[in-house]
């Protein structure tokens, strides 16, 4: 694990081992926005992305990536963002994670592809924390903005936006959301999420 690698500043107690860097990850809204992320960096992340599980080996999962190199498309991108988030302005690259829900050469629809593309995501956020960056995915944006200011074609998906950065104190954070930077992060217990013996989940 690289020793820059996001520190656990909300511990919860596991309830079994598991690799630090899957128990550390977490996601900030506390962004450096002085400080750009180098492309060999990024382009880690998208390594790691690219090496995601894959039905068929389609590999779906497609990335809109926005920074300071391109200032009128990340200020377009910017705009999509819901009032709510407004606290991933300070991250210095924003991301959007899609999914291309057909296959290739016209063979009908890839049902899986949503799927892959999550997994894509996730593998980015573990090479992110590995690299000490913060990575917070969000749902707050408005789709069709997106869609239409950027032509992206109708057969591909936008799963996600995520802010990508180098972490920052929580006193960069809106007031009204800085709690959430410190606040004991929750999960719930495996009793209530794993089933077996013909159990089934009721909530």
């Amino acid at each position: 694990m690289n020793k820059n690698t996001v520190p656990v500043l909300r511990p919860e107690p596991l309830e079994n081992d598991i690799h630090p860097l899957i128990a550390g990850r977490w996601s900030t809204r506390a962004f450096d926005a002085d400080r750009p992320v180098d492309k060999q960096i990024l382009d880690r992340l998208f390594e790691a992305a690219r090496w995601a599980p894959s039905a068929m080996n389609v590999q779906s999962w497609r990335f809109l990536s926005f920074g300071p190199e391109n200032p009128e498309a990340l200020g377009k991108a910017r705009e999509c963002l819901m009032p709510g988030n407004a606290w991933a302005l300070n991250a210095p690259r924003l991301l959007f994670v899609m999914a291309r829900t057909s296959r290739p050469g016209g063979k009908g629809e890839h049902p899986w592809a949503k799927y892959e593309a999550g997994m894509a995501a996730y593998a980015m956020a573990l090479q992110a924390a590995d690299c000490g960056l913060a990575f917070h995915q969000m749902a707050g944006f408005d789709g069709k903005k997106l869609r239409t200011d950027f032509s992206i074609p109708d057969d591909f998906a936008v799963i996600t936006a995520a802010a990508v950065g180098w972490p920052a104190s929580a006193d960069v954070v809106p007031e009204n959301k800085r709690a959430m930077e410190t606040e004991p992060r929750q999960r719930r217990p495996l009793g209530s999420i794993v089933f077996s013996g013909g159990q089934v989940p009721q909530d």
